[in-house]
Parts: structure tokens; C-alpha cells; sequence
């Protein structure tokens, strides 16, 4: 009897129109996750500058594309990482452990650890924010968002591949999480301390706080929480959902120790703060031109600070430079597409040969869906491009112009754009009236409907060749007379910016689904999102009030962790490494950039020096948000225990006589 001759499978023939259809109904379901994640905050940023505090939005279009690029470039990344990164990261993570000894393990975590920090999507935005920091006031921070900024990302992915290896040892000894933040914690708080004490680090020290949030992503916390899980299941813990945990707080908290590291290293090469008039000084001009990162910056930043007059008298003539081509400004000019092209391979090519390298050296298997993997690069590549440039076009710009419009609540505002320019005015008919210090005002009398009105006159806005004058009319505060109310209305607009922000970030429904396991449905995850996004919003309003008000960022920093430290030491392990985890994942990709380009453009407003910190105040208040939530949910279980538990035995009655 012949063998039966298995059939050859049927090829499924799908049209052409239907698989445009399918695949057009999955580019929209993609879009519309990433839409969801960036049209709160920035509809929210939007609508506050227009209708509250009543300002236009410059460079409407521009910023228009610029978060249209975000969006996309966001879609096309995120799936990218599913497509490759991500089963790369976990097949290596989950198979590598068992399959090579300690010392190319340790090897291999540090410099996924690094790489994965380039690859970062918000990374590239510390460098962008360089312009927003005066040399004279800070030159160290300066400097290292500068020129220095390559030291300053490669301290970080270094404080990121040091943290993969503890994390590695955490998950393979089974190490608690509370020695080590009993021992790193206090650590950062005498280093920030000390750097404290020079005028040259203190400035810093926010930056060094905000980069611990700034590393920990949706490449990073996926990669390394995959690492950890193998590790896991090789030492005989697989089952424990809380394998992976704790990788996240070493991430968020050893670049901070690196950053201020470099910082107190660098300092004795760098002049310290002061005005502008002594850092253009001629006897200054060889560490002036150090913080600018060369001759070129350094005149191009006193063109931008010194009048002409001043410029030539200290500098010389500037060299001739060629005529400037003229024509309308391109939305994508082909230096920044060159350099946004450069950044996404530097970003995303080195991660993805480390785990080749790995799957292909070390395991020795072979590339699973190589079809898939080479697709996902490719659209993390084209991600990475787009996101890169729509955070500097538009979220950035969206960002810092909330920033400096933010004052409006409390101080009255010029309005250039309503600026009227009276003709044919003689001096002769100025009008002056002396002040109550002293002084003498001037004023133009002047005509409309109304009748007649005096203008304020300022010498500044007249033209005497031409007989003009352009007034600028001021607008009152929008809170009121009181600055107290224009204070209160901010703090009440940050709070609500960080609470929807929180709430729509992805990262936090899979650590509430960790969360929900761990404590068997007792710690809900819509109970965490509520708790950390409450403590996100406060830690926010609390990092907005210190750029206010001038609070200094150390005192903080040590009551906030200190009162975090203590609630952990009556927590248990498991509600430790997810509460000190959330300090990671609520600062995603989008609410970093805006959080921070709104800090720096409030702090320029408000003449402070440095604005960094807000990321750092909002990642340690869902911290200690989570752990008292512990102890409510412990105390509310304990409760229902107690009403859950078989009635007592009946008390002894007396017999009846």
C-alpha cells in the first residue's frame, strides 16, 4: 500500500485592495496609541497659553509639524522595538544566562545597559536644551549641555550599563532592594551636598537628578527587566513576578552619581558664575572660550549679548563670513535632517549589533524572522528621525514658550504684537509727572474715539530722525493684582499637567499588572495609576514652585527621600522595588522634553540660573504616593480579614434558677 501523499498547503490569496485596507486599519490603531499619549499634554499646553493666559503661539505651523513628526516618528519607532529590538532583547535576556559564565554575562548586561541608553528617544533631548542656559550664570552646565554634552550622555550610559550589572547580581543572589537604596540614596545626598558648596557644581546638581529620569524608557526599562528575568528563572526564581524589579531604580539613580562625578571633576577647569560683562572680559577670554566650546561659539555668543559698539571694542572686526542665502526657511533644512539622520544610527545601530552579536556569537542560534527584524530597524531608524526632529521643532518649542508665558499670571505683560506707532509726535508735547520716589515719567498725549489719553513714553522706542514712536501696551496679570493667586493658578496648571500626563503613560498599566499580581488583586492597577499619578502631579507642582520661588533644590531633595527611605523601612520587598520602579517609568518620552523645556523657559523668565529638578521632584512623590498606599491597603486588609473571620464562640450564660 503507497504511503498517503500529504497535501501541499493551500496559499492564502488575500487582494491587494483588502491588504491595503488591513494594513491601513493597523497604521491607524498604532498612530492613535501614540496620538492618545501626546494629545493631552500638549492640547493641554495649548489651550492654557491661548485661553488663560491669553498668548499667541508663535511658529504655529512649525510646531503644528513638529508634534505631527513626534506622533508618527513615535508609531514608527515603538513598532520598530516590538518588531526587533524587543525579541531580540528577550530572547538574548532569557537565553543568554544559561547559556555563557558570569564574567560575559556582566559583560554583556553593561554594554546593553550603555547602548540601550543611546537609543533612549529622550536622551538627545538633554543636548538641545544647551541654548536655554546663560554661560555667565552657569559655565559648568553650560559646558556639559554643550560641547560637553557627549561627556555628559556617556556618563549617563555608563551609570545605566553599571546599574544593569547590579541588577544582574540582585536577580541571580536574590539580594534585597533596601540595602542598596539604604546605602545609594544617602550616597546622592552627600555628593549633591557637596557639590553644593561650589558655586560651579551647585548648578548641576538638578541636571545630574532629571538625567536618572531622563535614561529610564521604553527601550531601556524592557530590555533590562527582560535581563533580569532570565537571570531569574536560571537561579530558580522564575516564578516570582518580582524577578525583573529593581533593575529600574538602579537605572534611574547611578547616573545621577556619574553626572555629578564628571561635574566635581570638570569644575577646577571652569570659571565661576558671574554677569556677562565679565565673562567677555578680555582677561577671562581663554576660559570664557572653553565654556562656549570654541572661538566661533564664543563670538557668536557675544554677537547675541553685546552691543555693536562693545562687540568690536573687545573682539576685533568679525571675520567676513558669506552672504547669507536668501529665500523662505524650510521646515526641513538639509544640515538638521544630516545631523537627525547621523543621531538615529548612532542611537539604534550599535543596540541592535550588540544583541546580533549575541544571538548569533554567544548563543549561537539563528536570527528568528530576519524579514521582521530587518523591517523593524528600518522603521526604528525612520522613527528615530522623526521623533528627534519634531521634539526640537515642536515640543520643544511648544514647551519653553509655555515657559515664558507662564509669568503672565502674576506680572503685567507687553504685547508687541499690539503695538502702535504714532507718526509726526514733537517732544514739545510730552508731558512729565514726577513719581513718589522721586522721579520723572514721561508721557505722549494722544487722540482716539475715547477722546484724549496719555501714553506712556519711552526714550528707548523713539525714533527722532523719523519723528515716531512705538508704543507696546501692557495686559495686566491674568490672576489679578495679588501675585499669590498668579503663583496659585501655576502650581494649579503644572498639578493637572503631570496627573494627565501620568495617567496616559503606557509604561505604568504593565508595572500595575506586575503590581496586581503581586499582591493577588489586592493593589488594583487603576489604584496605582490613580496614587502615582497624584504624586506626579505634586512632586510637579512642587519642582515648578522651587523655580518660582528660588527654593534651593538640596533641602528637598533630602526631606522628600528621607521620607521615602523611611516608609521603606517598614514596607515589604515587593511594594519597595515597585514603588522606587515608578520613580522610572512615569517620565516617558513625551512628558520629559515638555516638563523640562517648560522649566527652562520659566526659569529664563524668572532670571534663575538653572531650571533642571522638576523631573527629579516628580519622580520621588509617586514613590512615597505608592508606599503609603501600601500601608492604607495593608491596614484595609487587615480589616476585612478581621470581618471575614468565623464568629467567636457564644459567651457562658447563667443557668436559670
Amino acid at each position: 500500500m503507497s504511503d498517503l501523499v500529504q497535501p501541499a498547503p493551500l496559499a492564502l490569496h488575500i487582494p491587494l485592495r483588502r491588504k491595503l485596507s488591513l494594513a491601513a486599519s493597523y497604521a491607524r490603531e498604532r498612530v492613535a496609541r501614540q496620538v492618545r499619549a501626546v494629545a493631552f499634554i500638549t492640547g493641554y499646553l495649548a489651550l492654557f497659553q491661548l485661553f488663560v493666559l491669553r498668548a499667541p503661539i508663535l511658529d504655529f505651523a512649525q510646531i503644528a509639524l513638529g508634534i505631527l513628526a513626534v506622533v508618527v516618528g513615535l508609531a514608527f519607532f515603538m513598532e520598530g522595538l516590538f518588531l526587533a529590538i524587543m525579541p531580540l532583547g528577550e530572547r538574548c535576556g532569557l537565553r543568554l544566562p544559561a547559556r555563557v559564565g558570569l564574567g560575559l554575562l556582566i559583560a554583556f548586561a553593561a554594554v546593553l545597559g550603555i547602548t540601550a541608553t543611546y537609543a533612549e528617544p529622550a536622551i538627545g533631548f538633554l543636548k538641545a536644551q544647551g541654548s536655554a542656559t546663560l554661560p555667565w550664570r552657569a559655565p559648568l552646565l553650560y559646558f556639559l549641555l554643550n560641547r560637553g554634552a557627549p561627556l555628559t550622555i556617556g556618563a549617563i550610559a555608563a551609570g545605566v550599563g553599571v546599574a544593569v550589572v547590579l541588577g544582574l547580581f540582585r536577580s541571580m543572589r536574590a539580594w534585597s532592594l533596601k540595602p542598596f537604596l539604604f546605602t545609594t540614596i544617602p550616597l546622592l545626598l552627600a555628593l549633591s551636598w557637596w557639590a553644593a558648596r561650589d558655586p560651579r557644581t551647585a548648578a548641576i546638581i538638578g541636571l545630574a537628578w532629571d538625567s536618572g529620569g531622563v535614561t529610564t524608557g521604553p527601550v531601556t526599562v524592557p530590555l533590562v527587566i527582560a535581563l533580569g528575568i532570565g537571570v531569574s528563572r536560571i537561579a530558580g526564581r522564575g516564578d516570582e513576578p518580582s524577578g525583573g524589579l529593581g533593575v529600574v531604580t538602579f537605572a534611574s539613580a547611578l547616573p545621577v552619581v556619574m553626572v555629578l562625578l564628571l561635574g566635581l571633576a570638570l569644575a577646577p577647569r571652569f570659571p565661576l558664575p558671574g554677569e556677562a560683562e565679565a565673562f567677555f572680559a578680555p582677561e577671562r577670554h581663554a576660559l570664557s572660550v572653553r565654556v562656549a566650546g570654541g572661538e566661533e561659539a564664543f563670538r557668536r555668543l557675544a554677537a547675541e549679548t553685546l552691543p555693536p559698539d562693545q562687540l568690536a571694542a573687545r573682539l576685533g572686526p568679525a571675520p567676513e563670513e558669506p552672504p547669507a542665502k536668501s529665500g523662505p526657511r524650510r521646515f526641513f533644512p538639509r544640515s538638521e535632517v544630516r545631523a537627525h539622520v547621523g543621531r538615529a544610527v548612532k542611537a539604534i545601530l550599535p543596540l541592535a549589533a550588540v544583541l546580533l552579536f549575541a544571538l548569533r556569537a554567544v548563543i549561537r542560534e539563528r536570527l528568528p524572522h530576519a524579514d521582521e527584524v530587518a523591517l523593524g530597524l528600518v522603521f526604528s531608524l525612520a522613527g528615530m528621525l522623526l521623533f528627534s526632529y519634531g521634539m526640537e521643532r515642536g515640543l520643544s518649542t511648544l514647551g519653553n514658550q509655555a515657559g515664558r508665558t507662564l509669568p503672565r499670571a502674576w506680572e503685567p505683560t507687553e504685547r508687541p504684537d499690539k503695538a502702535i506707532v504714532y507718526p509726526r509726535v514733537d517732544e514739545r508735547l510730552l508731558v512729565r509727572a514726577v513719581r513718589p520716589d522721586g522721579s520723572v515719567a514721561e508721557y505722549l498725549p494722544t487722540a482716539d474715539r475715547n477722546g484724549p489719553a496719555f501714553v506712556p513714553f519711552v526714550r528707548e522706542r523713539y525714533d527722532a530722525a523719523k519723528a515716531e514712536y512705538r508704543w507696546i501696551p501692557e495686559e495686566g496679570p491674568v490672576a489679578g493684582g495679588a501675585a499669590f493667586w498668579g503663583y496659585a493658578l501655576v502650581l494649579v496648571f503644572v498639578f493637572v499637567m503631570g496627573v494627565g500626563a501620568t495617567v496616559a503613560e503606557p509604561s505604568l498599566n504593565a508595572l500595575g499588572i506586575t503590581l496586581e499580581e503581586l499582591t493577588t488583586g489586592t493593589y488594583k492597577r487603576s489604584f496605582l495609576l490613580l496614587t502615582v499619578a497624584l504624586g506626579v502631579g505634586s512632586g510637579m507642582a512642587v519642582g515648578f514652585g522651587r523655580i518660582l520661588f528660588a527654593w534651593p533644590l538640596v533641602p528637598l531633595l533630602a526631606g522628600s527621600y528621607l521620607v521615602a527611605l523611611a516608609l521603606t523601612v517598614f514596607s515589604s520587598e515587593e511594594i519597595s522595588a515597585i514603588a522606587w520602579d515608578c520613580a522610572g517609568v512615569t517620565t516617558g518620552p513625551i512628558t520629559v522634553p515638555l516638563v523640562i523645556a517648560a522649566g527652562l523657559g520659566i526659569g529664563q523668565r524668572a532670571g534663575v540660573a538653572e531650571a533642571f529638578g522638576v523631573v527629579t521632584m516628580a519622580s520621588v512623590f509617586p514613590i512615597i504616593a505608592v508606599l503609603l498606599s501600601g500601608f492604607l491597603l495593608a491596614v484595609r486588609r487587615k480589616a476585612l480579614d478581621w470581618e471575614n473571620a468565623p464568629d467567636a464562640a457564644p459567651p457562658l450564660r447563667r443557668a436559670k434558677p
